[in-house]
């Protein structure tokens, strides 16, 4: 195995990640406060991150061999770093080209660390990041109830009118907030589900995902609270059907898929206007135009059509903002924020990438990966309404890239044990 005679895989190989974390979730720690474009431009910012991609280098470059072996696979993912790069000769703004870039690669690093620490011991991994995550929940809850005025959005925004009221937390908006509640959901319930734990880490664990709903409700952030319940039904369900075999696991399928039959169809006889699109939206507290997104995904089709095959760049949006004069730093949806910045040619080099993801999965036994499937699915319907899809620093794609890389080693594993048979 690639692993065998190298360094010990430890608790160090968080510390890049609880570095970035730091600095991506505690936004009053950072200077400027407040203003998320002067604190993007901050160089200690700049200088801190540096630190965490420089550390997970180092610790990957102890492994002989790893690195070079992974990222000489992630063929995909390399060329969408390519094209990133080379984008700097049609953006208006090629310095930010360059910081994303760099950005892009370190967060690489950082993510691959924690993709070798799961792959490795996956019970640790899990503990380790729920000790930290309900540290960080509870200093959420503490901090907003205590310094409202620290927690609880404000916004004098005309394009943010929607936030005022609702939880921020640590961060710098609501649904920031929302997709870290939605990445401690994933470490609580793996804890749960996942892990050979004790009763005290599932005790934590059930406190931190309640404290993290809690987040989640003050927050108002709804695709977040969406896909943190459906990943946990979905684990429920998949640990229900997990410990049968044969004709026990198909008539539990067989009983789950008629009980949702059967409660649909009771639901649209007795109360028929709850199946409407005007009662779902009112429910999640929306209107039919998802907070304005409609129209904002008209101008990024526009765009598009602006520049089809290379994109306006990727300088997070700036060429293309600064020729429509819009007030937003995304388009919310990832798969469009992708297909404006870089256009057909990265569009279709992240679907190779999808492919090579889900076809190393795919032969791996399901019920011994269903964290990593439930961790890929959330963040690809995330991006249905949010944009992390290359986006950096960016906790939703630091997930999704540790689900790719863990596919990685696990598919290798695969390859090594089938010719060493």
């Amino acid at each position: 195995m690639i692993f065998n005679n190298q360094p010990t895989v430890g608790a160090f190989y968080l510390l890049p990640f609880l570095i970035y974390f730091i600095l991506s979730g505690v936004a009053l720690l950072q200077p400027n406060y407040g203003s998320q474009i002067q604190q993007d431009s901050s160089i200690i910012n700049q200088i801190t991150f540096s630190l965490a991609y420089s550390l997970a280098f180092i610790l990957l470059f102890k492994q002989q061999g790893v690195i070079t072996w992974v990222f000489s696979r992630a063929i995909p993912l390399d060329i969408l770093f390519f094209l990133t790069l080379i984008s700097l000769f049609w953006s208006d703004f090629p310095g930010k080209v360059v910081i994303l870039f760099l950005h892009s690669v370190g967060t690489a690093f950082v993510s691959f660390c924690m993709a070798v620490l799961l792959f490795k011991d996956k019970d640790k991994f899990f503990r380790l990041l729920l000790f930290v995550m309900i540290i960080y929940i509870l200093a959420t809850i503490g901090v907003t109830l205590l310094r409202p005025d620290i927690g609880i959005m404000k916004s004098s925004n005309i394009y943010d009118v929607t936030v005022s009221g609702r939880w921020r937390g640590l961060t710098f908006h609501p649904n920031s907030l929302g997709g870290i509640c939605l990445f401690v959901t994933w470490v609580a319930l793996s804890n749960f589900f996942h892990t050979k734990n004790t009763k005290w880490i599932s005790f934590l664990a059930v406190i931190t995902l309640t404290g993290a709903f809690y987040c989640l409700y003050k927050a108002n952030s709804m695709t977040s609270m969406l896909l943190s319940l459906a990943l946990g039904l979905g684990m429920v369900w998949c640990t229900f059907i997990g410990n049968s075999t044969g004709g026990v696991k198909h008539i539990k399928i067989m009983l789950g898929i008629f009980i949702l039959f059967v409660g649909f169809m009771l639901l649209y006889i007795l109360y028929p206007d709850l199946i409407s699109e005007k009662y779902f939206f009112r429910a999640i507290g929306r209107d039919s135009s998802l907070s304005g997104r409609s129209s904002l995904w008209e101008i990024g089709m526009q765009g598009f059509s602006d520049k089809p095959y290379f994109g306006w760049s990727y300088d997070g949006l700036r060429s293309f903002l600064k020729q429509n004069d819009l007030g937003y730093g995304q388009l919310h949806n990832g798969y469009l924020d992708l297909l404006v910045r870089g256009g057909l040619v990265s569009v279709f080099i992240f679907g190779v990438l999808l492919f090579q993801l889900f076809s190393g999965l795919i032969k791996q036994a399901f019920k011994d990966h269903v964290f990593i499937y439930g961790l890929i699915l959330v963040v690809l319907m995330h991006n249905m309404t949010e944009s992390s899809i290359l986006r950096n620093p960016s906790i939703i794609w630091l997930m999704f890239l540790v689900g790719y890389f863990y596919s990685l080693l696990t598919n290798y594993s695969r390859i090594y044990q089938t010719e060493s048979n």
